[in-house]
């Protein structure tokens, strides 16, 4: 009883709030693999990663990326914040439940609520330099080689993980698919995503070495 009077503020809204927690999630996911493989057009050369860059700087689809990422990450912050715990007592007592039933989603929850609060740091921070330092092949190299590797390698495996528990969890919420071959087909899509988005660091690592 304490934990769902701690998960569950205001009932004649939850439903709302999921549907916004859900298609926003969603549409996020969406955007972090199309993102992925953006960025993995330099796997193909410079050259690819460049007019890919300036076809998006010319019909201002940068902009309207960066639009899209603050009302959606709004939305999805807005909807999330409902529903976790605010109080230190209510805290405790989902912390508690964890602990005492060793559920490998209750688990992934807390996991997840603990990563999206350090993605929203790391979200404005990669936002801040893409907007104001350009996009460009050489840039972004440099970039990494100098001073960025470890701020993408963090963000990558977060940002893979936060987003394959979340569609874990929205998918089988809804009642779309089933839990255990959902989680075999998540962990391959993880593994993939993330080795891609290595593959793509080196790639701007070793170029940044090279300038």
């Amino acid at each position: 009883m304490q934990l769902q009077r701690a998960l569950t503020q205001n009932r004649k809204a939850d439903l709302w709030m999921e549907l916004v927690q859900t298609v926003s999630g969603l549409l996020l996911v969406g955007f972090l693999w199309t993102h992925m493989i953006f960025v993995a057009s330099i796997l193909l050369g410079a050259g690819a990663f460049n007019k890919l860059a300036h076809f998006m700087e010319q019909f201002y689809l940068l902009h309207l990326a960066v639009a899209f990422i603050i009302l959606t990450v709004g939305a999805h912050l807005g909807a999330v914040l409902r529903r976790i715990p605010s109080r230190w007592q209510e805290q405790k007592t989902v912390w508690r439940h964890a602990k005492i039933i060793r559920h490998q989603d209750t688990w992934s929850w807390l996991f997840q609520a603990v990563t999206g609060s350090a993605m929203l740091l790391l979200i404005i921070i990669h936002v801040f330099v893409v907007v104001y330092a350009g996009i460009d092949a050489k840039l972004s190299a440099g970039r990494i080689h100098s001073w960025m590797l470890w701020f993408y390698l963090i963000f990558l495996v977060m940002a893979e993980y936060h987003a394959s528990v979340g569609l874990y969890r929205a998918l089988v919420k809804w009642g779309f698919v089933k839990r255990h071959s959902l989680k075999r087909v998540l962990t391959v899509v993880t593994i993939c995503t993330i080795l891609l988005g290595l593959a793509s660091i080196w790639v701007f690592f070793s170029l940044g070495g090279s300038v």
